[in-house]
């Protein structure tokens, strides 16, 4: 390849063909779950999964990509790199198998959606529905001024103003707890987290018992959108001590935050994807869960931009001048057209790989 940023595809058609192409000529196991909706050139949308060394390793890395959708362009580029370029030069272990689960969410990253079919947040998903549903007053009090039903300039003073007026009075943290967090009573509201399990929370279940067994696992999955410009964090859900934040640390150094310990790029969340897989494995499974969240733009330019897309959603039209600016500046705040951009976060995910590879690796007989 010329260019890193030739790893970055266009769209989701384009980067599964690639992904599979990539895999098959590693001569992976490769195995695709469908979903059932179609893309918007009618192609079928589906999980694939990507396996690569003997089933009954003693260590598996996971990486996976695209559970908020229109994030899944840098994961999906990195692991292309993986496939393509960065495997050989690792020094990979025999005994160590590697696994990668491209598209969690093939909806949204085929038609610019962070979201589901079903305007689900996946990643507010994975808990017992509805046993496990938080409610939040504060969302259900600004509900119209994040999920407006049209965008006129009056109506959209009125969200601004109320929205300012929440600030001033909780700060700016707490009015991204409330966006943020999970909700499970609007199903047109943003952040919605269902209320039952979606297809890729069962899918992804079934790829866990069917196809990771290993002793010590590492997991990364990869997403866009929140921090510093091209950088990334490491993201575990749980709280701040425990042995899979520890370990984090010892692999990935000052990049690891735990987002229980409350000083991460994302307050604590409802329903995510780490903590509801933990459920999945066995209890003499060592489990290294952490998602690498790669910086886009500043949060307020994020949020009008996921805003915008779910007004369009609801009460817009795609086609129109309007609906098509708007997903061009959703695919921007989660897959900006820089270059610079582009290569940083190939160089960031190759570089984490390596760390987890090292890490899984260290103080046992596999390396």
């Amino acid at each position: 390849m010329s260019d890193l940023t030739d790893h970055f595809s266009p769209d989701y058609r384009s980067s599964r063909e690639r992904f599979l192409r990539a895999a098959e000529r590693r001569h992976a196991a490769i195995r695709s779950y469908s979903i059932g909706p179609r893309g918007p050139h009618g192609e079928e949308l589906a999980i694939d999964v990507a396996c690569l060394g003997p089933r009954d390793s003693p260590a598996t890395l996971v990486l996976s990509s695209g559970l908020h959708g229109a994030e899944g362009f840098a994961g999906s580029a990195i692991q292309h790199q993986l496939l393509t370029a960065q495997l050989d030069g690792l020094d990979w272990p025999h005994a160590m198998s590697l696994v990668l689960v491209h598209a969690l969410n093939p909806y949204g990253f085929a038609w610019l959606r962070r979201v589901n079919e079903s305007n689900v947040d996946l990643n507010r998903n994975f808990l017992r529905h509805p046993d496990e549903h938080v409610p939040c007053p504060d969302y259900d009090r600004l509900y119209a001024a994040i999920n407006p039903t049209t965008l006129h300039d009056t109506e959209e003073r009125q969200a601004r103003e109320a929205l300012r007026a929440f600030v001033a009075e909780y700060g700016p943290r707490r009015l991204q707890e409330v966006v943020s967090a999970g909700q499970y009573r609007h199903p047109r509201g943003m952040q919605f987290g269902g209320q039952r399990e979606e297809a890729t929370n069962r899918i992804l279940r079934q790829i866990v018992r069917d196809q990771i067994s290993a002793e010590r696992i590492a997991w990364l999955d990869v997403h866009t959108g929140l921090g510093n410009y091209g950088d990334f964090v490491l993201l575990n859900s749980a709280a701040a001590a425990v042995p899979a934040i520890e370990r984090g640390r010892a692999w990935y150094g000052a990049a690891v935050q735990s987002v229980a310990g409350g000083d991460a790029v994302t307050p604590v969340c409802n329903g995510t994807v780490d903590l509801g897989l933990a459920r999945e494995f066995t209890d003499g499974c060592t489990l290294t869960f952490f998602a690498q969240e790669f910086g886009t733009y500043d949060p307020t330019r994020v949020f009008r931009a996921m805003r915008a897309d779910n007004w369009l959603q609801h009460y817009g039209d795609a086609e129109s001048e309007n609906g098509r600016r708007i997903k061009t500046e959703l695919l921007e705040v989660f897959r900006p057209t820089d270059p610079t951009w582009q290569r940083t976060v190939l160089n960031g995910g190759a570089h984490v790989i390596r760390q987890a590879r090292h890490g899984l690796a260290a103080g046992s007989s596999i390396d």
